[in-house]
C-alpha cells in the first residue's frame, strides 16, 4: 500500500519542479518566433504553435517506463536544488532560442560540472542546506543517464520524415535566395527516481516514505527536457537526421562503456561528463561539415521548380510531394518559376495533373482534384525568386 500512495505522490510532486513550465515556454516561444519568421519568407504559417513536441509522446513514455525501471532499481538519487540547479542552466541554455543546448549531454553534463565546481570553492552567498544536499548525491549513475537520454535523441532523430523538419529562406553572400531545413525536437521524458525524505517532510509530513538502507527516501517523477537542432542546408533533412542519429547511438554507448569504469575509478565520473559534453558537440560541428560537402538541394536553378518544403493537411501532402523534389510541368504545361507554376494551376481551378522529378532523380505522375479553400499553390513552398507575385492583382512585380 505504501507503494501505491508513494507512486500517486511521486505525480503530484511534477508539478513542483520547473520542467514543465518551461517545456510550455520554450514551445511557445519558439512557436512564435517561428511563425513570425515563415510569415516574413513566405507570407503563411507553415506549422502550428507547439509544432515541436509532435510525434514525441509515444517515445518519451516508451522511453520513461524503462529509464525508470533503471533508475529505481540502480537508485538514482536526485534533490529538489538539483532539479532547480538544472532548472536554471535550462533558462540559461534557452535564452539562444534555440534547442541547440538542450540535449542531455549538455544539461546534465553543465549541471555536473557546476556542482564539480561548487564542491571544490566556497559559495557563501548560496544556502547551506543547497549545498549539503548536492554533495550527498551519489554521482555516478550520470553517465548511464545521460548516455539513456541520448539514445531517446537519437531514436527520435532517426524517426524524423520529410513532414517533420521546417523549411526557411536565407540568403548567399550575393544575395541569391536559398533554402535550408531545420530538424529540431522538444520532449519531456517522465521518469521515477529517488528523492530524500527530509527535503519535502517539513511541508508534508503525513506523506509515506521508503526506508531503503536505514535511509528515508520518497519517488519523485523527473520530467526532464531534452531537445536538439540542426540546420540542413544541402541534405535531404530525413538522411540528415539518421546521419547524426547514428552518431549519436555511438556516443551513447561509448558513455555505457564509460559508466561501468566509473564503478571502479570515480576519476570517470568527470571524465564521462567532460567527454558527453565535448562529444555532442562534435557531433553538431561534423554534421556541418559533412551537409557542406554534400551536392547543393535547396537553391534555385534546374528543371522545374523546387519544392521546398509541404504544408500540413494540403494537396502537396496528400500527393506526397516531399521538399527537395521538382515540379517539371503542371497540367501538361513545362514550369520553371514561379509564377508559371501559379498560372498553370489556374488554368483547371478544379483538377491539377503534375510531373514530379523525385530524389533519385525519376519521373512520376501525380494527380488530384482541387476544392474551393485550397492553397493557390496546392500547399507546396518554394524558394523565392526575386520576381514575387502580387496575388492580390493576379500580376508579376
Amino acid at each position: 500500500m505504501d507503494w501505491l500512495l508513494e507512486t500517486v505522490y511521486a505525480v503530484l510532486r511534477i508539478f513542483t519542479q520547473p520542467f514543465i513550465y518551461l517545456f510550455i515556454a520554450l514551445l511557445l516561444v519558439s512557436g512564435y518566433y517561428r511563425i513570425k519568421q515563415d510569415r516574413q519568407s513566405f507570407g503563411i504559417k507553415v506549422y502550428p504553435y507547439f509544432d515541436e513536441y509532435k510525434q514525441t509522446w509515444l517515445i518519451s513514455l516508451l522511453a520513461g517506463i524503462i529509464i525508470s525501471a533503471i533508475s529505481v532499481a540502480a537508485g538514482f538519487i536526485f534533490t529538489m536544488p538539483l532539479l532547480a540547479l538544472l532548472g536554471i542552466i535550462i533558462i540559461i541554455m534557452s535564452l539562444f532560442r534555440r534547442f541547440f543546448f538542450l540535449s542531455a549531454s549538455y544539461t546534465l553534463g553543465i549541471g555536473y560540472l557546476t556542482v564539480f565546481i561548487l564542491s571544490l570553492y566556497d559559495f557563501s552567498f548560496l544556502p547551506a542546506s543547497w549545498i549539503s544536499s548536492i554533495e550527498q548525491i551519489n554521482f555516478i549513475y550520470l553517465p548511464l543517464l545521460i548516455a539513456l537520454l541520448l539514445i531517446v535523441e537519437g531514436v527520435l532523430l532517426i524517426r524524423t520524415k520529410p513532414m517533420n523538419t521546417y523549411p526557411e529562406i536565407t540568403k548567399s553572400l550575393r544575395g541569391k535566395f536559398l533554402g535550408r531545413h531545420r530538424i529540431k525536437k522538444l520532449a519531456v521524458i517522465p521518469f521515477f527516481a529517488w528523492i530524500p525524505s527530509g527535503l519535502i517532510e517539513p511541508f508534508a509530513p503525513w506523506l509515506p516514505y521508503l526506508q531503503i538502507d536505514g535511509e528515508s527516501y520518497g519517488l519523485i517523477i523527473v520530467p526532464f527536457l531534452i531537445g536538439y537542432e540542426h540546420a540542413v542546408r544541402n541534405s535531404i533533412p530525413k538522411h540528415g537526421a539518421k546521419w547524426i542519429a547514428s552518431k549519436v547511438f555511438i556516443l551513447a554507448g561509448l558513455l555505457v562503456a564509460l559508466t561501468v569504469a566509473s564503478y571502479f575509478y570515480e576519476v570517470f565520473i568527470i571524465i564521462s561528463v567532460i567527454f558527453a559534453v565535448i562529444g555532442r558537440l562534435v557531433i553538431q560541428y561534423w554534421f556541418r561539415l559533412y551537409d557542406q560537402n554534400q551536392n547543393p538541394m535547396f537553391q534555385l536553378g534546374g528543371d522545374g521548380i523546387f519544392v521546398l518544403g509541404i504544408l500540413p493537411n494540403s494537396t502537396a501532402e496528400h500527393l506526397k510531394i516531399e521538399p527537395g523534389e521538382r515540379i517539371v510541368k503542371v497540367n501538361e504545361i513545362t514550369v520553371n518559376n514561379e509564377r508559371e507554376f501559379y498560372h498553370a494551376i489556374q488554368l483547371n481551378r478544379a483538377f491539377c495533373k503534375l510531373v514530379i522529378k523525385d530524389l533519385n532523380g525519376e519521373i512520376r505522375f501525380s494527380k488530384s482534384p482541387l476544392y474551393e479553400h485550397d492553397h493557390h499553390e496546392l500547399g507546396v513552398v518554394l524558394v523565392k525568386d526575386n520576381d514575387p507575385i502580387d496575388w492580390s492583382t493576379d500580376q508579376v512585380k
